[in-house]
């Protein structure tokens, strides 16, 4: 009897559930092909597809699911969403600006549309939607966001009302204070030279966003004295290889605010390259490990009939790259954990290069302690769990050095912002791309920019955040006693 289309999105998910991502893949795009009478679980297959990185049959699912009520807000903003996340910035504002007329006052359609514009560099437009958040007064986690985003598009002085506004509504809030608006708040005080203020509203966020969510560090630490041990050059050798060799992925690593936003805006003014900015597609394709570490690795690399998965990794991760941007240019990927799975990625795709961005730890910690990350790092709610996971991403960096040499670009943050011209040479070099003249001005280049770093890559190189982190000198004491002292 042939299976319903019910019964093969079922079984999707069973093999979803079981980490065939192939076969689960497989199916999601049958149902697609057929144009299966699922009704509203279509949004399911969305959900699904984009999961595992199938972004045609995620948005064509998507479209469905809209096309049966038109009118719904959950879906439009579902649809928006979706498009956002696979990189359709431009389409997902245009998406959602073409439903207002017809959708009721909904704070969070204008959310999206802010963060949309925010990301693609009209400062004025986002503003004006950020604004008109606040103004339809929707639940306190969307006025957190709006005012996140709009403090991060905005320089704020010592007259600013809307400093006012921000601790009236985190005095009104009281301990229900979303720990964004704190965020928001130090920013304000920080533009408006109010150090001491200000590191005490960070702390307040910080503190109340870690009581919700604490880091587990010395699990982290368990994982990457693992792969530290475990993964080799030798020990990887030892696996059956991988043809896939192609070099079309460019995998630029680092702490966050460490510049890796800033190289990969340098990298994507090159005609050859595409950003591609956290695309946590290398998971995707490698779902079948269960796991990353060598543990994991030998359960599936001596398993019957598995001499190829590594090639079928490779070939997956391409496969995923052109559902995303299509078949043509290089991409720049910098998912931030890849830092942990260096000696995987170069086996899977030996051809592959690594750009890695190093910054002055303290003006690194200074920064992420000052983000409100919307992945939700949790180890960068407390200076001292800042210094413990910055101290595991120093053992990385110098164990995948010493293992592949010839794979890893190490840049210095400070000395590309001082000797650009050099350095954006040896980018390219290393990456095997012809120089141009156009990534000099990378500044002017226009893409959407989703990461905390979005305004600051639309200027030209200057050395202002070098060293900026002694203007909190006496609130950094905690992380440069964990951290092993005062930096050089």
């Amino acid at each position: 009897m042939t299976p319903s289309a019910s019964d093969l999105l079922a079984e999707a998910v069973r093999a979803f559930q079981a980490r065939d991502r192939d076969y689960a893949a497989g199916l999601l795009a049958r149902l697609n092909a057929e144009d299966a009478p699922l009704g509203d679980d279509w949004g399911a297959v969305a959900r699904l597809a984009a999961t595992v990185g199938e972004v045609s049959v995620a948005l064509a699912a998507s479209r469905r699911h809209v096309a049966l009520k038109p009118y719904d807000v959950e879906r439009r903003l579902a649809y928006g969403a979706l498009l956002a996340e696979c990189g359709r910035i431009e389409g997902a504002e245009k998406a959602t600006r073409a439903f207002l007329p017809n959708a009721p006052r909904d704070a969070r359609l204008h959310l999206l549309l802010g963060t949309c514009q925010a990301q693609l560099g009209k400062t004025e437009a986002a503003l004006a939607d950020l604004r008109t958040v606040l103004d339809l007064d929707p639940a306190p986690a969307l006025i957190s966001a709006a005012w996140l985003a709009i403090a991060d598009l905005k320089r704020f002085t010592a007259d600013d009302p809307d400093i006012a506004t921000l601790q009236a509504l985190i005095l009104a809030t009281g301990d229900a204070t979303p720990s964004g608006l704190y965020y928001a708040l130090a920013k304000a005080l920080d533009d408006a030279g109010e150090v001491e203020a200000a590191f005490e509203a960070y702390e307040t966020g910080a503190r109340s966003a870690r009581a919700l969510n604490p880091p587990n560090l010395a699990a982290s630490r368990d994982f990457v004295d693992q792969v530290i041990a475990g993964f080799t050059r030798e020990s990887l050798a030892k696996l059956p290889p991988s043809t896939a060799d192609s070099d079309r992925p460019i995998f630029v690593l680092g702490l966050p605010r460490s510049g890796t936003t800033l190289v990969e805006q340098i990298l994507a003014s090159h005609s050859g390259v595409k950003d591609g900015a956290e695309l946590n597609l290398f998971r995707a394709a490698t779902m079948a490990l269960g796991g990353y570490t060598p543990s994991d690795v030998s359960r599936l690399a001596f398993f019957p009939g598995s001499e190829n998965v590594w090639t079928l990794f490779g070939r997956v991760y391409l496969h995923l790259l052109d559902e995303r941007f299509g078949p043509e240019g290089r991409i720049v990927d910098k998912t931030l954990n890849h830092t942990r799975m260096v000696g995987l990625i170069h086996h899977v795709l030996p051809g592959a290069k690594f750009v890695w961005l190093r910054r002055d730890p303290a003006d690194t910690a200074l920064s992420c302690f000052r983000s409100h990350f919307v992945s939700g790092l949790n180890w960068s709610w407390s200076l001292e769990d800042i210094a413990a996971h910055f101290a595991d991403e120093d053992r990385l960096h110098a164990h995948w050095s010493e293992q592949f040499p010839e794979a890893i670009l190490t840049v210095p943050y400070e000395d590309l912002v001082q000797d650009p011209e050099i350095w954006i040479a040896r980018i390219l070099e290393h990456c095997g791309l012809p120089f141009q003249s156009g990534v000099r001005d990378f500044h002017l280049t226009e893409r959407a920019v989703t990461t905390s770093s979005s305004s600051q890559v639309r200027q030209p190189l200057n050395v202002r955040g070098i060293g900026a982190w002694r203007r909190y000198e006496a609130h950094m004491r905690p992380f440069l006693d964990a951290y092993g002292g005062h930096p050089a």
